[in-house]
């Protein structure tokens, strides 16, 4: 056997390797993205919160079939983080990270109240955030926070949201290249009404802002 035809069949492995950029074979193992959006609370105020979004490559060059960004698409939602300015005196902003998803963020009687999705556990892995699960109510697999004008995280339950039960915050999944690296959320500035028509875009089971949390129309 001659040295050109035992390396014949690597140099062959190697031409079949996908050469579009899109391929994640040498993409990082996490990807972290951060952006801008603007919110609409119930009373009509607007606001802006930062979303930091973080995720993990789960699977090969060509990702998974059932995976709503693609075949070209290999990274799965981990944790979400929203860090807003709180307004009240003394406290500024404050930052709190739930498991995969973020629904809702609003101010009722002077306080602040966010919901989304309960971390597996109570280890507070993200430096400067909190973990929902050790601050937060549970409500199935959701996570209620709330925040006094102290800046203080306060006991509360799924009953005290009932008056603004309506998410505001974007959900990312199903938006065309949301899975890809680098991602063309990170960096943005999202107005609201930019908001509204990137989720029409979705399909229906994905679109959120302005719907209710099915979780807690009926209350316990």
């Amino acid at each position: 056997m001659t040295l050109k035809s035992l390396f014949r069949p690597l140099l062959l492995a190697i031409t079949l390797l996908p050469l579009c950029a899109c391929s994640s074979l040498f993409k990082p193992k996490t990807m972290t993205i951060e952006y801008d959006e603007e919110v609409k609370l119930h009373d009509g105020e607007m606001i802006w919160v930062h979303i930091t979004r973080h995720y993990y490559r789960y699977s090969g060059a060509l990702g998974a079939l059932g995976d709503p960004g693609g075949l070209e698409s290999s990274y799965k939602p981990k944790e979400v983080e929203i860090s807003w300015d709180t307004g009240f005196e003394g406290v500024g902003r404050k930052s709190v990270y739930f498991q995969e998803d973020i629904m809702l963020i609003n101010k009722y009687q002077d306080k602040w109240y966010v919901v989304g999705g309960l971390p597996y556990s109570d280890v507070n892995n993200i430096p400067n955030s909190v973990n929902c699960r050790k601050v937060g109510a549970k409500k199935i697999q959701l996570c209620i926070v709330a925040i006094n004008v102290k800046g203080e995280f306060i006991k509360t339950s799924a009953n005290e949201i009932v008056n603004f039960n309506s998410m505001n915050i974007l959900n990312p999944v199903g938006i065309k290249d949301w899975g890809l690296f680098p991602n063309p959320l990170n960096k943005r500035s999202l107005i609201w009404n930019e908001k509204i028509e990137l989720q029409s875009h979705q399909k229906p089971h994905l679109q959120k802002i302005n719907k209710p949390i099915a979780i807690l129309e009926n209350q316990e």
